[in-house]
């Protein structure tokens, strides 16, 4: 039986084959052929649609922030404001725990943006993407405009990326608990603006 699949189709099979292969072996001990084999599509074919692995990466980076952006902002649109933070909060400490690949993606690709120049613009769009994200709910939790939103965002992104690290390297880490003394800090800014 064969399977007739269009061009999106296999440009995306291309980039989920790429997601497990580079977040099982490291982007360095990854190849085009791997990514191929788990694909399921000839190696020519990878190279088709992509000019390289580097951008294969960054393509399946950017498109998982795109759905965490997406993620976020439905949260918004429907968690009542009071249980906003809490709500905000467990995206990212649940991710921890049912997606593990997608928290080593990004230290993998962390990793080479300070390695290669060509990758650093990529990796600072994906950090942009995170902190925009959690300024667009902080706005909308912390109306009072005394606060410095961006600082804030910058903050929270780097205490996710940095709880979700702790958790990967030690399953023991109490991911919990950090998390509940991280949502007791952004309550306590709330009720500092009342």
């Amino acid at each position: 039986m064969v399977i007739n699949m269009n061009k999106q189709d296999k440009r995306q099979r291309i980039i989920d084959a790429a997601y497990q292969v580079i977040a099982e072996k490291g982007y360095e001990k990854s190849s085009i052929k791997d990514i191929a084999h788990v694909a399921a599509v000839a190696p020519g074919l990878v190279h088709y649609y992509f000019t390289s692995k580097e951008e294969i990466l960054s393509v399946l980076l950017m498109e998982a922030s795109r759905q965490y952006t997406r993620h976020m902002e439905n949260i918004h649109a429907t968690v009542d404001s009071e249980q906003l933070p809490e709500a905000v909060l467990s995206e990212p400490k649940n991710r921890v725990e049912k997606q593990p690949d997608w928290y080593k993606l990004r230290y993998e690709f962390f990793a080479m943006g300070l390695r290669n120049s060509s990758i650093k613009p990529a990796v600072n769009e994906l950090l942009e993407n995170g902190r925009q994200g959690i300024s667009y709910i902080l706005q909308n939790v912390l109306e009072n405009q005394e606060h410095d939103i961006e600082s804030m965002s910058a903050v929270l992104l780097a205490c996710f990326d940095g709880l979700a690290l702790q958790k990967l390297l030690n399953p023991d880490f109490d991911l919990e608990s950090a998390y509940h003394v991280l949502e007791q800090m952004i309550r306590s800014l709330e009720k500092n603006r009342e």
